[in-house]
């Protein structure tokens, strides 16, 4: 299971965040090689092992006050190779959250479309304290919103269908 950390960087900037009523945004991913190996991460690490390719966050929905669900999307044209390490970075350019992947689980970029739909969960922070500064996922609050109207719609009849059997018995 990938390993995902807050680096000593992100707990300073939080700390400055936490004082002065601002945040901290994060809005790039990039993704890694490990230089070859699989690795866990180090609180103190402030840039990837080895750097391949590095985009802006496409979309981004919350799942809960301290957790963000974030998308990127590197193409078929990125360089080929096995990522061991992805990092989410903010404005500055800074490393604030790192996640490392073991052997069993690296994939290989390059000739496909390589997705990143992946939960960056802060829940030992203060609430809005980290945000993922990238467009809202529309089509996941469209699909989660028409799912929360069709329970609510099936729930109404049920209960509607219970209601009209026990009419139906009283008579």
């Amino acid at each position: 299971m990938p390993t995902t950390i807050l680096t000593d960087i992100a707990e300073a900037k939080i700390t400055q965040a936490a004082g002065s009523g601002s945040q901290v945004a994060i809005t790039h991913v990039a993704l890694g090689d490990g230089n070859g190996a699989s690795y866990n991460g180090d609180f103190d690490q402030t840039y990837l092992r080895r750097e391949r390719v590095r985009v802006p966050i496409e979309r981004r929905h919350i799942v809960s006050p301290n957790a963000w669900r974030v998308k990127a999307e590197f193409g078929a044209e990125t360089v080929a190779f096995d990522v061991r390490e992805a990092g989410f970075f903010d404005a500055d350019g800074d490393l604030i959250a790192l996640c490392t992947f073991p052997a069993a689980e690296v994939r290989r970029t390059g000739a496909i479309v390589y997705l990143i739909d992946h939960v960056l969960n802060f829940s030992r922070v203060a609430e809005g304290l980290i945000i993922v500064d990238a467009p809202d996922d529309d089509l996941f609050d469209h699909v989660v919103t028409n799912l929360e109207t069709q329970v609510i719609f099936a729930t109404e009849q049920f209960d509607q269908r219970i209601a009209i059997r026990a009419l139906q018995a009283a008579n």
